[in-house]
């Protein structure tokens, strides 16, 4: 049916009109549904709160739309003609910020479409669309749900804010406010954990390979045509393999220090593996200790397989 019974559900978002304040300063205030006292407990989910029993068809209402996403009924203590209160069907999430963005968002295009039709409805001059979140902005009732008011021109009711500040805000002032709220919209994200490769997979056509090595062997110094380089011999519980430093590396490479490669390759040395960090991976310390210990043994040094290059045809 359109409607049901009507429900003892109050306007717990409560704005008065002329008659009970001053001409332009109305009260804006949340009472507890029911003419209960203001909450104090923290906005956690009740499964048995008045909305969710509404859903649930526990207490009746009169409805005005219901779709797969939101229900919308008349308030049952109206501040004006055609107070309706809009809600999403999703329970378990205490407020509109708390909610999935996906569900949120189909929400709202039910909270505009109950808008637009209060407003034609009453023959409106303006809506006002009253949502709060959380217990220090006014909520009482933990789930999410929007109040649409009607408003006439000279109605004399007023959702008032508190006094703005007498001075525009400062360059100095906001720039601390403004990155803060620019961090919140695009957190970090945590580091995901590297997977690690073995050094049994490595391979002459090797490519970016994350490698956590333990350094088993001395550097040693290697004079080329090209200039001079450091080598030494690293490995982990698949074998060993020898590892080419850089000047500005070899300061990492300390007996039974553990390092981490990141997208290392290989290059051949004489038909040789040996594996490198160019200037698009990173070569540094590591933290975290090997979990078995390094096989040594000389059939897992894939650094002493001398390959041969055989020319494609």
């Amino acid at each position: 049916s359109s409607h049901l019974t009507p429900a003892i559900v109050c306007c717990h978002t409560h704005i008065s009109g002329a008659s009970s304040q001053p001409r332009g300063q109305t009260e804006y205030r949340s009472q507890e549904a029911m003419g209960e006292e203001e909450a104090t407990v923290a906005p956690t989910y009740d499964a048995d709160n008045i909305f969710a029993k509404i859903l649930d068809r526990k207490v009746p209402c009169f409805k005005v739309l219901e779709t797969p996403t939101t229900l919308a009924f008349l308030d049952a203590f109206p501040v004006v003609e055609g107070h309706t209160v809009v809600i999403p069907k999703l329970k378990g999430y205490p407020d509109m910020v708390s909610m999935p963005p996906a569900k949120a968002a189909a929400f709202l295009q039910d909270v505009q479409r109950v808008a637009r039709a209060v407003k034609e409805a009453m023959g409106a001059d303006g809506i006002n669309i009253v949502q709060n979140n959380g217990e220090a902005a006014g909520q009482t009732v933990f789930h999410p749900h929007f109040h649409i008011v009607p408003r006439k021109k000279d109605d004399g009711m007023q959702v008032k804010l508190p006094e703005s500040a007498k001075e525009m805000i400062s360059e100095e002032a906001a720039t601390p406010v403004k990155a803060k709220i620019e961090e919140a919209l695009r957190p970090k994200r945590p580091l995901q954990k590297a997977k690690w490769g073995k050094v049994s997979h490595v391979t002459p056509g090797s490519i970016g390979m994350n490698l956590k090595l333990k350094i088993v062997g001395e550097v040693e110094e290697v004079d080329t045509k090209i200039g001079k380089f450091y080598e030494v011999l690293c490995g982990d519980a698949s074998g060993t393999v020898i590892v080419s430093l850089r000047e500005h590396q070899k300061d990492l490479a300390k007996k039974d220090a553990i390092i981490a490669l990141r997208n290392a390759s290989t290059r051949m040395v004489h038909g040789k593996i040996r594996l490198a960090v160019d200037k698009w991976g990173k070569i540094e310390e590591c933290s975290e200790a090997l979990d078995e210990e390094v096989d040594k043994s000389e059939g897992k040094n894939v650094s002493a397989t001398e390959y041969e290059l055989v020319a494609s045809h």
